[in-house]
């Protein structure tokens, strides 16, 4: 068994942290998400405890889904952005 960590750091403010919470549930045994806000910025970080290869993929889909998010949260940003501007 071991733990795996990833952090992702994104250039969103602080403010959107709550953004992806809600989709924080049901998460598999062993599986942290943690929302951090450093210097302004919201950091991600995840921790999985790994017993079995298939839970590398398990993880790795986590990530996707959170990446996924947060670029639809960017897109909305920019072309919010874009029409006030």
């Amino acid at each position: 068994m071991k733990e795996v960590e990833s952090r992702i750091a994104t250039p969103l403010d602080c403010k959107f942290i709550d953004a992806l919470r809600p989709d924080d549930v049901d998460l598999p045994d062993g599986m942290e998400i943690r929302h951090l806000c450093v210097g302004g910025q919201w950091h991600i970080q995840v921790r999985y405890m790994v017993e079995k290869p298939e839970d590398l993929l398990t993880l790795k889909n986590t990530l996707d889904e959170i990446v996924r998010a947060l670029q639809i949260i960017e897109t909305t940003l920019r072309q919010d952005g874009s029409r006030r501007g």
